[in-house]
């Protein structure tokens, strides 16, 4: 039993080293996406007040802080995140805006700690993206880039899941928010309705 454990270990670090060897660049992405019953423009404006319900999103998230105000200049967004054994603390800036389409988020020195003792500092990118279905259904994806410093690092991490650990964490993510915006517009359009006649009042009645 030892031996074949040994082996399947030893298979596993090589898959690893290989698919490290043949990567043009010492990163790893993942995609998630989602369908919601919203119109992408509402949708879209639901996503831009995010801050009011990160932390619903997952239970692996922490904290999300913007300091700033210009969206494409000084902001910062200051994001705690877990995932699996690992957690990351990012410095976004919006490195790109396009309304009602995508956002795009870069950190270019991520912190990371690994089960609580290792640490790392990593480039990260999240893309969000918004495409109308029709008139009343949108496409929500995200695309997640880990950037890491050398080869080393990349192989530990695909070595240890990291991969498969925030592909996940990006299918709850993105499910949740399908669901939290489709939530909140509703919410919003119940405000717009008139109220209607109360129970036992008669047309024509003086107040």
């Amino acid at each position: 039993m030892k031996q074949i454990f040994l082996a399947l270990l030893a298979a596993w670090a090589i898959y690893n080293l290989w698919r490290v060897m043949r990567c043009a660049g010492n990163a790893i992405e993942v995609d998630a996406e989602a369908v919601t019953n919203v119109p992408v423009e509402a949708a879209f404006r639901e996503y831009m007040k995010v801050r009011e319900y990160y932390l619903d999103l997952s239970p692996g998230h922490r904290k999300y802080e913007i300091a700033g105000t210009s969206p494409t200049g000084d902001m910062i967004v200051d994001i705690w995140e877990t995932a699996g054994f690992q957690s990351v603390r990012h410095r976004y800036r919006i490195a790109e805006l396009v309304e009602n389409r995508r956002m795009k988020l870069v950190s270019e020195r991520s912190q990371v700690r690994v089960l609580g003792l290792f640490r790392g500092v990593t480039r990260s990118e999240a893309e969000f993206r918004f495409a109308p279905l029709d008139e009343a259904h949108a496409r929500l994806a995200i695309t997640i880039r880990i950037v890491f410093p050398n080869r080393l690092r990349h192989f530990l991490a695909r070595l240890f899941l990291t991969e498969e650990i925030w592909r996940s964490h990006a299918r709850q993510e993105m499910t949740a928010l399908a669901r939290i915006i489709e939530q909140r517009q509703a919410t919003v359009t119940q405000r717009r309705l008139p109220s209607g006649p109360s129970i036992g009042s008669r047309p024509g009645a003086a107040g």
